[in-house]
């Protein structure tokens, strides 16, 4: 029977992104329907995954914070029963109406919780969650292994079947990507990124506080002999939440460089020297596992990811939450032509195996056919299609 996955968003963020994958995995072997809550750039990604007729992209105003919980279950229980199936994969907690709904539909479901515990108190405070879905949920997939510890600080104790997922990646996707021609970026100035011979430090995501675009601008005016590359959406018309726009209108930086949103990020990541988690919070950063896949060594925080464990061999880890003054003391003393040569490069690549969506997504399956087998087996006889 089909499964449905349920995304909150269509951005090319970390959690979007993930889903895609999951539903990609899951139409390999069964039909699969994926539903968006707002429309946005991933949704043409999306329609390729699993056709035009089984995605479902709804108007942003039909499941805002601003309608009521209980209008957005009544929304969601709507498609979800014309959708049909027996599962509902619900990719966020932003998006936890769908399991109150599938369960009034007596439908099993799986809930993937990307958010850390100051996001989920966010998502309970503007009633986009609710307490009660953590119990409902008949399986939980975990971004992150720390998440586990978020998840009974806010809802007491973590369900019983539950796994964790991780960060993951389409590794033969990426690598094939990365081949592409890059995208023009330029400075406030309107001058083009060339690259040379000075140290490229790069960052990749939707500007925002969340995500340190002013630690990366600051970091950037601190090191004018590095040029700094931002891939991804940085105009207020594009990412609206961008607290660094105006310092990076005024000051004008020579050395700081910016691509707007791009449908594929991996052909400028690839021409990084150094790969910069400026992120202040950021559970479960695809960015680094794409990193590692292309051979770009990383500077992070431990405050700042769930996943400091697993780096690899040429990641530079600082203790503690991002900050101007670690990353420049850092990035000075990275020099080039050391950190670009072959062997460096290639140690970033060991353990890349570990990311790779294929493995995980048959983790998710077996998740998945140990609930199914456990709901058939509860059932009447009749309704499991047996005998009487």
């Amino acid at each position: 029977m089909p499964i449905t996955v349920v995304l909150h968003e269509a951005t090319r963020t970390g959690a979007p992104r993930v889903g895609g994958l999951i539903a990609q995995g899951f139409a390999r072997v069964e039909q699969v329907r994926v539903i968006s809550l707002k429309d946005g750039p991933l949704v043409p990604w999306l329609r390729e995954l699993v056709g035009a007729d089984h995605l479902i992209t709804c108007p942003s105003d039909d499941f805002s914070h601003e309608v009521p919980f209980a209008d957005r279950v009544a929304r969601a229980t709507a498609l979800l029963a014309e959708a049909g199936g027996d599962l509902v994969y619900v990719n966020s907690l932003a998006a936890s109406s769908f399991v109150l709904a599938a369960k009034s539909l007596g439908l099993s479901v799986v809930l993937h919780v990307h958010e850390k515990a100051d996001e989920i108190y966010h998502l309970l405070r503007h009633d986009l969650c609710k307490m009660e879905v953590l119990a409902l949920a008949d399986g939980v997939v975990l971004a992150a292994d720390g998440l586990a510890s978020d998840i009974v600080e806010v809802f007491g104790s973590l369900p019983s079947r539950s796994m964790n997922f991780g960060i993951a990646v389409d590794i033969e996707s990426v690598g094939r990507l990365a081949n592409a021609q890059p995208v023009p970026a330029f400075n406030a100035a309107g001058e083009t990124f060339e690259g040379g011979e000075r140290l490229v430090v790069g960052m990749c995501g939707h500007a925002s506080p969340r995500k340190g675009s002013d630690i990366f601008l600051k970091t950037a005016a601190e090191l004018p002999g590095c040029d700094f590359l931002w891939i991804g959406d940085w105009a207020p018309d594009e990412a609206i939440e961008n607290a660094a726009y105006d310092m990076f209108a005024d000051l004008k930086l020579p050395n700081l460089f910016v691509t707007g949103g791009v449908e594929n990020p991996f052909a400028e990541m690839r021409r990084l020297d150094l790969f910069f988690l400026s992120s202040r919070e950021d559970p479960n950063p695809l960015v680094l596992a794409e990193a590692i896949v292309l051979g770009v060594p990383i500077l992070c925080f431990s405050e700042a990811t769930a996943v400091k464990d697993r780096l690899g061999r040429s990641a530079i880890l600082c203790f503690g939450p991002p900050n101007i003054a670690d990353a420049v003391r850092v990035i000075r003393a990275c020099e080039a032509n050391k950190i670009r040569s072959d062997a460096f490069r290639q140690l970033s690549q060991q353990g890349s195996d570990e990311f790779d969506s294929n493995k995980k997504l048959e983790d998710v399956m077996e998740l998945i056919s140990r609930i199914r087998e456990e709901r058939y087996n509860s059932l009447d006889p009749l309704d499991a299609g047996g005998s009487p």
